[in-house]
C-alpha cells in the first residue's frame, strides 16, 4: 500500500504504542495530519507548542509511556524547547515530529518560511537524541533510535524532523513493531561488593534517593530497614519511601539539620540523583565528609564533581537489589541490635528543629498544602509549578508513594503545572490529578485552560495568589535590591477561568479551599482555584 511518508510515520508511531499526539497543525505539518485522520489517532489541540510539550511530559511521568508532540518547523521548534530542556533535565521520555523546510533550502539562508539557519543544529542543543529523516527508510531507523533511548539509560526527550518535500513522499514500506527489549546497565559483582562491603562497616550510613530510584521504592525500603539508617530524598525522589515511615527523613536537603547530618555520615548512599543545586538550593555541592557510594544509570554521574568512593553504573532496582543480598546477614543482626536512625532518635526530632525555623509566611503556605491534601484521596497526583509553595511542598507534602508529587527541577521553568496535569490526566483519566501554581507562573502558559475545558477534563487547578513573584521578591529583599519587576497585576482568575467555560472559586481560608477542591472533583469540567495569599498569611 503506498502513501505518503508523514502518513507511514503516524503507522509506525501507531505500531509502537504511541496513542497520543499534542500538537497545533500548521501549513509546514499538513501530511502529519493526514496521517493522524487517517489512522485516526488521539490528537490533543494545545494552544502554544510550549503547552504540547509539557502535556507529553505529563502524560509521560504520569503513565510511564511516551506520548508525541507534533510541531511545524521554525517556531514551532523553538516554542516547544523550553518543555523539552525541562524533560532532559527530568528524565522524561519526550518525542517530538517537526517538519523542516525543503532540503534544497538547508543552511542557504533563501528566507523560506520558518528558516532556521540549521534547525536540527538547533534541536541537538537541547535533546538528548536529534535525527533529521530524508527517506522512509530514516524515518524508520531514526524513530527506531528514538524510541530506544527511552529503554536503554537515562530516557531523555528524542527529535524526529522530516523536511516538508520528504513528508510529501510516498512509500510502500510497512509499519513494523521495533524490537522492544529494555538494555539497562548492571554493576559488576566486583562494584557490588565492593558496596557491600562500605555498608557493613558503616557506623552512621545515610542514603538520598532521587528520580532515578523511583522504581526501586521496595528495594530502598528493605535497605533501610537492614542498616536502619536515615533516607533522603530529591524532589524527583518523593515518595520512594510513604512519608509515614521512620526512616524517610524527607525532601529536606534544603535544611540545615539535614545538610548537618549528612555531613555527620560516614558512608552516603547516593541512588539515582545528580546531587544537583536544585535538590539543594544552598549551594552547587554538598558538602560531604564521609565516603560515597553512588548507583546511576547515567556514567556522567559517576565521573562529576563528585569523586564517588565506590560506582555501580547498574539501574538502581537491580543494583540496590544485590546489596541487600549481600547485607543478608546484617539483617539478622539488627534483628538485635538497633542503626544511627535509632540513635540520633529519628525523624521527629529533625522535622521538629526544621519545622521550628519555619517564619509566618512559610506557616500559611504550609496551612494551605494540608487543605489540599485533605481533600484528594490518598492516590492523588500533584503536579507543581516553580512557585513558593512547591517549594515548600516539596519537604512539606506527604505522599505514599512515588509518582504522586511533580516538580519541574532542575531547569526549573515557569508554566509546567497546567499543561502537564492536563496531559496527566488525559494518561489515566482514573487518577485524580490536579495543578498547583503560583499566579505569575500560571500566566505563562494560562491558554492551556481552554485545552482542558475542550478535554473536558475533571482537573482542579489551585492558584496560590500573592500578587507577586514571590521568591524573587524575597531575594531581592534579603539582598536590599529595590523590588523592581515582581510586584504584579493580576487578571480576575475566577472571570477569567469564567470565560473559558471552566469553573472558578477563590477561597480565604483553609476550610473554603478543601471545600472547593471536593467540589471541583465532581465536576466533569476544569476548575480553577484562586487561593488568596494574604488571607493565609494573617
Amino acid at each position: 500500500m503506498s502513501r505518503n511518508i508523514g502518513g507511514y510515520l503516524v503507522e509506525l508511531l501507531a505500531a509502537n504504542d504511541i496513542d497520543t499526539v499534542f500538537g497545533i497543525p500548521g501549513v509546514h505539518n499538513l501530511e502529519l495530519y493526514r496521517g493522524l485522520a487517517a489512522a485516526n489517532m488521539r490528537h490533543v489541540l494545545v494552544r502554544h507548542e510550549q503547552g504540547a510539550g509539557f502535556a507529553a511530559d505529563g502524560f509521560a511521568r504520569m503513565s510511564g509511556r511516551p506520548a508525541a508532540a507534533f510541531v511545524i518547523s521554525g517556531p514551532g521548534l523553538t516554542n516547544i524547547m523550553t518543555a523539552v530542556a525541562q524533560a532532559y533535565s527530568d528524565s522524561v521520555p519526550l518525542l517530538v515530529v517537526a517538519s523542516a523546510p525543503v532540503r534544497a533550502s538547508f543552511t542557504k539562508q533563501w528566507g523560506v518560511l520558518h528558516e532556521l539557519r540549521d534547525q536540527a543544529a538547533v534541536a541537538a542543543g537541547v535533546f538528548g537524541i536529534a535525527r533529521s529523516a530524508h527517506s522512509a527508510e530514516d524515518v524508520r531507523d531514526h524513530l527506531r533510535l528514538c524510541l530506544a533511548s527511552f529503554r536503554t539509560g537515562r530516557p531523555r526527550p528524542a527529535y524526529l524532523e522530516i523536511p516538508l518535500d520528504v513528508l510529501a513522499q510516498t512509500t510502500t514500506l510497512q509499519a513494523s513493531r521495533f524490537e522492544g527489549t529494555a538494555s539497562l546497565p548492571q554493576a559488576s559483582p566486583e562494584q557490588i561488593d565492593a558496596a557491600i562491603s562500605l555498608l557493613k562497616q558503616a557506623s552512621r550510613p545515610l542514603i538520598i534517593a532521587g528520580g532515578g530510584a523511583r522504581h526501586a521504592a521496595a528495594e530502598l525500603r528493605q535497605l533501610v530497614e537492614i542498616l536502619d539508617c536515615p533516607l533522603v530524598t530529591t524532589a524527583a525522589g518523593k515518595g520512594v519511601l510513604a512519608d509515614s515511615h521512620p526512616a524517610n527523613f524527607g525532601t529536606s536537603l534544603p535544611y540545615r539539620p539535614i545538610q548537618q547530618l549528612i555531613a555527620d555520615a560516614d558512608v552516603v548512599l547516593a541512588v539515582g540523583t545528580e546531587l544537583g543545586e536544585t535538590d539543594m538550593y544552598f549551594t552547587t555541592k554538598l558538602p560531604l565528609s564521609g565516603l560515597l557510594i553512588r548507583v546511576d544509570v547515567d556514567p556522567v554521574k559517576l565521573s562529576d564533581q563528585y569523586a564517588a568512593d565506590v560506582c555501580l553504573w547498574s539501574d538502581s532496582r537491580a543494583a540496590l537489589h544485590s546489596v541487600n543480598q549481600g547485607l543478608a546477614t546484617r539483617a539478622q543482626e539488627t534483628a538485635t541490635r538497633s542503626g544511627w536512625r535509632t540513635a540520633i532518635g529519628g525523624v521527629a526530632k529533625f522535622r521538629a528543629e526544621i519545622d521550628s525555623s519555619l517564619d509566618s509566611k512559610t506557616r500559611a503556605l504550609g496551612s494551605a498544602l494540608r487543605a489540599i491534601k485533605a481533600a484528594l484521596p490518598r492516590d492523588a497526583v500533584v503536579f507543581s509549578d516553580m512557585t513558593q509553595i512547591a517549594y515548600f511542598g516539596n519537604y512539606a507534602y506527604p505522599v505514599d508513594n512515588p509518582g504522586q508529587w511533580f516538580h519541574p527541577s532542575g531547569y526549573g521553568t515557569l508554566g509546567f503545572a497546567l499543561p502537564a496535569a492536563l496531559g496527566a490526566k488525559i494518561s489515566s483519566p482514573a487518577r485524580t490529578v490536579i495543578a498547583l501554581a503560583g499566579d505569575f507562573g500560571l500566566q505563562f502558559t494560562l491558554p492551556e485552560l481552554m485545552t482542558a475545558v475542550e478535554a473536558g477534563l475533571c482537573l482542579p487547578i489551585v492558584v496560590w495568589n500573592n500578587s507577586a513573584l514571590g521568591q524573587i521578591r524575597d531575594d531581592m529583599v534579603a539582598a536590599d535590591i529595590p523590588k523592581l519587576g515582581v510586584i504584579a497585576r493580576n487578571p480576575d482568575f475566577v472571570a477569567l477561568a469564567h470565560a473559558c467555560g471552566a469553573q472558578g472559586h477563590r477561597v480565604h481560608d483553609a476550610a473554603a479551599l478543601t471545600d472547593a477542591i471536593r467540589s471541583a472533583l465532581s465536576h466533569p469540567g476544569p476548575t480553577l482555584i484562586e487561593v488568596i495569599a494574604s488571607s493565609f498569611e494573617k
